[in-house]
């Protein structure tokens, strides 16, 4: 190759990769900085209150105390010695803790398992409160929602009903009402065995920072509450209500899960049409236990919230679209397909003309980077103010802050994209971050995270972000 051929080859390589750089990336950090406190400013502007917000919240049923404590330093306790690496299903006895703890510490990988022996567990319980240092935490998603919206919205009058013991009755805080019916005799603990990088355990070191859960739930597992809280209902008159803890089911045996789920789709059909249901999805892996939660309780709830790994498990456990590409992508999902999940969610399961009996008219899709929130449009105003009021929470919470500083977050959404399967590609515009669309009786909006480059709270980042949007959100029957 002559020596103006390999000039030209050069020319032509810097302008391709400078041309993909300035497409896909701002120009500069000042001009990345730029964008993010303008994305920002227009939240601050442009986010409204609804007209008639959301002021009784009835919500229910998972709980737990979270017992935060030195993974290392339990084992130690326990009288447990480094040895054996191996990765088991479930733990029956301490043994299985220590080689499953001593297999994903070696790796820096989270984990969760559940503790099948009662004994077992309540031995570990009762070792975790003599170490010296125990963090006692809020745990579960519908409590974490109860203590978030009494937070960010304390004007609000929250019930919460699950399994409250001593302990979590004593962490709740004082302006969430626990019936009496709720109480219980001892706290449901999930335990959180955490680390640090390079701590050592034995000849191995953790290579990043990370924690192993593990539980062992009872009246979490089977929603035991489920009917104490529909009980409850009638008496404390919500104009809201706030559901979680469907995903414990997914341990019980078949014909008991379809018990339960049967009790809770009767439980959704006698309450009135004018008072809307919110469900907070969590992970699942049984294809056919979200199939049946789909079908039997999706038409009785008016609006459903969830995140990428549980918005593709619905498709591929219904079959539905983009079900043979979900496992396919890396780093944050596709845009345009996550747009078309929510508009196949709202099509496959939510109220239409072809549908009139179903109550589902919203989805709240969120993912690290960004939002998609769908909604008959019909039932739902101030969607654009409770999206962006949804992304914001996101890094606001993650961050620990009170205002964004462009050092503290990034914008980490593609600069050019498509919000669904034959949109026109787009580029984005941070003076007009939200994007809205149509697709017959839906509207749907967009609205990109301003991610926190160093977390400090991710514990219930989900259940804040659903909250928020939903409180943000106006709703008519």
């Amino acid at each position: 190759m002559g020596t103006a051929t390999r000039t030209l080859c050069f020319g032509i390589t810097t302008v391709l990769v400078s041309y993909f750089y300035l497409r896909w990336y701002p120009q500069s950090k000042s001009d990345l900085d730029a964008i993010e406190k303008q994305v920002a400013e227009v939240w601050n502007t442009d986010i409204k209150y609804p007209a008639k917000p959301f002021a009784r919240l009835a919500v229910g049923t998972n709980a737990d105390v979270d017992l935060i404590v030195s993974g290392v330093e339990l084992l130690k306790k326990l009288m447990l010695a480094p040895g054996k690496e191996e990765n088991h299903n479930s733990l029956t006895s301490l043994s299985d803790l220590q080689e499953t703890f001593s297999f994903f510490f070696s790796k820096g990988r989270a984990a969760e398992r559940i503790v099948t022996d009662p004994a077992v567990y309540k031995q570990i319980v009762k070792t975790v409160f003599d170490l010296e240092h125990v963090e006692q935490h809020i745990g579960g998603n519908a409590a974490l929602m109860a203590m978030i919206i009494s937070s960010l919205f304390p004007e609000a009058k929250v019930q919460f009903v699950g399994p409250v013991g001593p302990i979590l009755q004593s962490l709740m805080p004082v302006n969430v009402s626990v019936p009496a019916s709720s109480l219980m005799e001892q706290d449901e603990f999930h335990l959180i065995m955490e680390y640090k990088v390079g701590e050592e355990w034995g000849a191995v070191q953790a290579p990043v920072a990370n924690r192993f859960i593990c539980s062992h739930d009872e009246s979490n597992l089977a929603m035991t509450m489920a009917e104490t809280f529909f009980a409850s209902l009638p008496t404390f008159d919500p104009d809201l209500v706030v559901l979680s803890g469907l995903h414990m089911l997914e341990g019980l045996p078949p014909d008991h899960f379809q018990a339960r789920i049967d009790v809770l789709a009767s439980g959704l059909t006698q309450l009135g049409p004018g008072v809307p249901v919110h469900l907070e999805f969590a992970s699942m892996a049984n294809a056919g236990c979200m199939k049946s939660i789909l079908e039997k309780v999706l038409p009785q709830i008016t609006s459903l919230g969830l995140n990428e790994q549980e918005l593709a498990f619905t498709s591929q456990a219904m079959g539905g679209r983009h079900s043979e590409q979900l496992n396919q992508w890396e780093g944050q999902p596709p845009i345009h397909i996550m747009g078309d999940l929510v508009h196949w969610l709202l099509d496959t399961f939510g109220q239409s003309s072809s549908r009139p009996h179903s109550r589902l008219t919203r989805v709240h899709f969120h993912s690290l980077t960004f939002h998609v929130v769908g909604v008959h449009r019909s039932h739902w105003s101030n969607v654009v103010s409770a999206t962006m009021a949804g992304t914001r929470i996101a890094g606001l919470q993650a961050c620990d802050i009170q205002d964004f500083h462009p050092d503290s977050v990034d914008l980490r959404i593609p600069l050019e994209f498509q919000l669904h399967s034959g949109d026109q590609r787009r580029q984005f515009d941070a003076a007009h971050p939200a994007y809205s669309w149509s697709i017959g009786e839906f509207d749907f909006v967009f609205s990109p995270v301003l991610v926190c480059k160093n977390p400090i709270k991710t514990v219930g980042l989900g259940d804040a972000i659903s909250a928020t949007g939903l409180m943000f959100s106006q709703y008519s029957p």
